[in-house]
């Protein structure tokens, strides 16, 4: 199957190359469509950070890049990102001869699509390393040279005598010192900061990185692990280990992980029957998870629904809201034959029926797990992001 779009604009190819990008990640398709619940959770717990990055550094080369593109003259926004990209690509074989892992690009060299600058740049903004709120990386370009061309323009002016504009040149000249220049909260950099570049925090960007996660999400486990200097998270190997710790927590964080747990042992179970029935019932592995599941089936289905979607998320989905009231209901009911056909309605409803895998099991070879496993709320991203400050700091040997 190929897929195609007409291109629009750079904002529009970001969203489908991010589209993309999600299904081409292992266990990352939401064949059910309980990927907004995730996510819900995944930004109360870990915000700024998504599935696909891999180093907390690049959080820092991009606005490094930016912020020495902004003196550049001549910029226009097209040639900016351009430049920046470029530079994304330089990196790639300089970071990987450290011998580290998590560089982005690391096997398809120039030819990658996503760029570090469009996987970080919602981070970068949630951290407040970018000081201009929610805009896009292509506003914040559009802007910086609009800005930077009006005070060319003025200067201009100023030079062939046309002494009447002075006073809305001092106007711009003021707005353009505060915005230009000035979108980045940043550690200090040296020009020659590419020297010895590597993927590792210096102690220093580590510093810098852990107090502004501090102080731009403070309702986060980022925020407790680092506050606490809790190293101990590092041994942790998925999102059900937090368990050990959900004492420390504050009340309401203690709460919603709860609750997130909670939601992901009950989805699971969902997920399990997708399984089964898509395998046909002969995958050993599949039946092996759904009994040990089905013996704890009573806990996992006394979830408080209700507060999960409309208390803490504010679930607008109608059509997911019902299916998961739907699913627990048969569950309590002990009716397995009604939970298959519910799961087999809704990826017909989400797909229709030519795409709908179990609507054409016959026809679909079953290698192993589909869709979403155990949902890990970016678990794992936030742990590397947390690695590479607590070492950078020097706290851990990890």
């Amino acid at each position: 199957m190929n897929i195609g779009w007409i291109d629009f604009s750079k904002e529009q190819r970001n969203k489908v190359m991010s589209v993309i990008n999600l299904l081409s990640e292992p266990e990352a398709v939401d064949e059910l469509g309980v990927g907004i619940i995730r996510d819900a959770f995944s930004d109360i717990f870990f915000p700024g950070t998504s599935t696909i990055q891999t180093r907390a550094k690049y959080f820092l080369i991009t606005p490094y890049l930016l912020a020495e593109l902004e003196r550049e003259k001549g910029m226009t926004p097209d040639k900016m990102i351009n430049r920046l990209h470029e530079q994304e690509l330089d990196f790639i074989d300089i970071l990987k001869q450290s011998g580290e892992n998590g560089i982005i690009g690391e096997t398809a060299g120039r030819k990658l699509k996503r760029k570090p600058s469009d996987i970080y740049w919602n981070g970068i903004r949630t951290f407040g390393i970018f000081t201009g709120g929610k805009m896009s990386l292509y506003d914040y370009a559009r802007i910086t040279c609009l800005l930077k061309n009006k005070k060319h323009n003025t200067k201009v002016l100023r030079s062939i005598g046309l002494k009447d504009d002075e006073k809305d040149a001092d106007d711009i000249d003021a707005v353009t010192g505060e915005l230009t220049g000035g979108f980045w909260k940043l550690p200090d950099f040296s020009a020659d900061w590419r020297d010895g570049l590597t993927i590792k925090l210096t102690k220093q960007e580590a510093e810098f990185l852990r107090n502004q996660i501090m102080s731009s999400v403070p309702d986060s486990i980022l925020y407790f692990v680092l506050e606490k200097n809790y190293t101990d998270f590092l041994q942790f190997e998925s999102f059900d280990d937090i368990e050990g710790m959900v004492n420390l927590f504050p009340h309401n964080l203690k709460e919603d992980y709860i609750m997130a747990k909670e939601f992901s042992d009950f989805v699971f179970g969902i997920h399990l029957r997708y399984n089964m029935l898509l395998s046909q019932g002969k995958n050993d592995d599949v039946i092996t998870e759904w009994k040990l599941w089905s013996l704890d089936m009573g806990k996992c289905v006394n979830i408080d629904m209700q507060k999960i979607l409309f208390d803490r998320l504010r679930i607008k989905n109608g059509k997911l809201i019902k299916f998961l009231f739907d699913c627990k209901d048969a569950m309590l009911k002990n009716d397995i034959e009604k939970l298959d056909e519910l799961v087999i309605m809704r990826e017909r409803r989400l797909k229709g029926d030519k795409r709908a895998k179990l609507y054409n099991v016959n026809e679909f070879e079953y290698k192993g797990w589909v869709g979403i496993g155990k949902l890990q709320y970016r678990f794992r991203n936030a742990k590397n992001l947390l690695r590479d400050i607590f070492e950078g700091i020097g706290d851990v040997n990890a």
